[in-house]
């Protein structure tokens, strides 16, 4: 089946920027001026296949992991139609699915692209203004072309979940690319970059927090801007006292891409999301082999007699000066060390830091290759990005506190997987100081491969696949 590219226009012109102040008089859900496809999807499928839409937020890091389990739908034999930007449209057509791009989401999505923000810890207002009315305005477009079985979608389920409540789609699911949150009195809160507390004294703090959280932050802000949307779609308001998990995760579907060790053991608050939710472990979509994309230097890579150490900062906060250039500084005069930094602003790097020899820049670097060569992994601490580390057991030395950068260091710290310096800027001599107490310490070492087995045991995206095939099969129609 040819993979497909459809325009989709649901008519924006009711709404606002995503820092326009929500006005209950005029806000309707946006309409849909669908396009005719070139291709008509609902009815093609053969027996015991799934018609699937996938929602992805539009940073790389949430596009990764879904683009794994598109994959692996795709070679199961399933019909799959993937809504994520515009950008991302070759990563959708590699996996053979259906390319949509969102259009009444985007205009929310704009204001954070410019920014370099994924605005999932903004604000309520700012965070779901409208946001809940763009995502149901892009589904049922969506619909039109695959009647769908399941919508899988990764985080802000809100659309998802009134459009279940609607009768509109038979069940969805979510997709756990960020850590996972729960409502437990001993959880800590999202971007609190906080651990399980161990005194009692800690562990009641901890659960004043969250209470304050259940009993005035959801009900004073996040409820009031989704209920909002909701009667205008014509259903109830969102009932009082209802916990996190209720607006986070599905309560038919929750697929975590990480293991409940990494996770603080950890499981949702509620008796129902904790009945489905499943573990997959990383979700890395399987690469090609295309060695003539890879750095000239690349064969020559001295990763037999040195000790190599992995730089990057992700995709989203690249700014070189934060990490990559004190990184470099603190390890480069180290002849027993090979630098790769992986980084799309090399000829800054380059022009900031001193030449030597055992320093390598590339723009880009397959993970697949690139980790099993590494004995430390230096990374602001992307979630996608750990657990592939760990995956080939290689320890981490985290430095990032934007949005849940510091939530994923915390879990690195307290399974003693690496070190969290607990700061976006690190300086060159705390860079060195960890760096060596890692690489000195084969207990790190241990502690990685440890957990990346516990990791590469929970299947991956065909375990994901698995648990939505089973879903599917659970549904009434």
């Amino acid at each position: 089946m040819p993979t497909t590219t459809f325009n989709f226009r649901p008519t924006t012109s009711n709404l606002t920027s995503a820092s326009s102040p929500p006005s209950t008089s005029n806000l309707q859900p946006p309409t849909s001026n669908l396009q005719p496809p070139t291709l008509d999807l609902r009815h093609q499928r053969p027996p015991e296949t799934m018609k699937v839409i996938l929602h992805s937020h539009f940073p790389a890091g949430h596009t990764y992991p879904m683009q794994a389990v598109a994959q692996a739908l795709v070679s199961h034999g399933h019909t799959v139609l993937w809504l994520t930007s515009s950008d991302n449209d070759a990563r959708v057509l590699a996996t053979g699915a259906h390319f949509a791009p969102t259009t009444a989401t985007a205009v929310l999505d704009s204001p954070l692209v410019k920014a370099h923000k994924t605005g999932l810890f903004d604000l309520a207002e700012g965070r779901l203004n409208r946001r809940l009315l763009a995502q149901v305005a892009d589904y049922r477009a969506a619909l039109a072309v695959l009647d769908a079985d399941v919508l899988l979608v990764d985080v802000l389920p809100h659309g998802a979940r009134a459009l279940h409540d609607l009768g509109e789609i038979p069940v969805y699911a979510t997709l756990g690319v960020i850590p996972l949150y729960t409502s437990r009195l001993d959880a800590p809160l999202a971007a609190s970059g906080a651990a399980p507390p161990a005194s009692w004294a800690g562990r009641l703090l901890n659960a004043a927090r969250q209470v304050v959280a259940r009993c005035l932050e959801t009900p004073l802000f996040l409820r009031p801007a989704m209920s909002r949307q909701r009667r205008a779609l014509g259903l109830r308001s969102l009932p009082l006292g209802e916990p996190m998990e209720a607006s986070t995760y599905s309560p038919h579907l929750h697929i975590q891409a990480s293991c409940p060790r990494l996770e603080f053991n950890q499981l949702p608050g509620t008796p129902r999301h904790r009945k489905h939710t499943v573990f997959v472990g990383p979700l890395v979509a399987q690469a090609s082999h295309d060695l003539s994309k890879l750095p000239p230097w690349w064969p020559d890579l001295p990763s037999q007699t040195k000790t190599v150490v992995g730089i990057t900062q992700g995709t989203l906060a690249t700014d070189p000066t934060s990490l990559i250039i004190p990184s470099i500084s603190a390890l480069q005069d180290d002849p027993d060390l090979v630098l790769v930094v992986v980084s799309p602003h090399g000829p800054e790097i380059q022009s900031s830091t001193r030449r030597t020899g055992n320093v390598y820049h590339a723009a880009w670097l397959p993970y697949h290759l690139l980790l099993p060569r590494l004995a430390l992994l230096i990374t602001n601490g992307g979630y996608g990005s750990i657990k592939q580390a760990l995956s080939h057991g290689v320890p981490l030395l985290c430095a990032g506190q934007s949005e849940d950068k510091r939530d994923t260091g915390a879990r690195v710290a307290y399974s003693r997987l690496g070190i969290d310096l607990k700061t976006d800027s690190p300086d060159v001599a705390s860079v060195r100081r960890a760096a060596y107490a890692i690489l000195g310490d084969d207990g790190y070492r241990a502690r990685a491969r440890e957990m990346g087995d516990e990791l590469n045991r929970l299947g991956g995206a065909g375990a994901a696949v698995e648990a939505l095939e089973e879903l599917v099969r659970n549904t009434v129609p």
